[in-house]
């Protein structure tokens, strides 16, 4: 099948946009999540006025012993 040779550079220009806008998609997506962890990482530091507090933190129950029976 014979095709226009101007539609045939019009298909090759617009394969050519979508790759290079998957490219650079793909690099910004790569660039953003790279930086994005040693911020988090950073974060983890900070101080949380609202600490849920752990089993180690909370206080032990006292055990009350009537006359040595328990």
């Amino acid at each position: 099948m014979f095709y226009n040779p101007y539609y045939l550079w019009n298909m090759y220009v617009l394969v050519k946009t979508i790759h290079g806008v998957f490219i650079t998609y793909t690099f910004f997506v790569w660039l953003l999540g790279s930086m994005s962890f040693p911020f988090i990482y950073m974060m983890s530091y900070m101080y949380n006025p609202y600490e849920v507090k752990q089993v180690e933190d909370k206080e032990k129950i006292k055990q009350i012993k009537l006359n040595d029976i328990d």
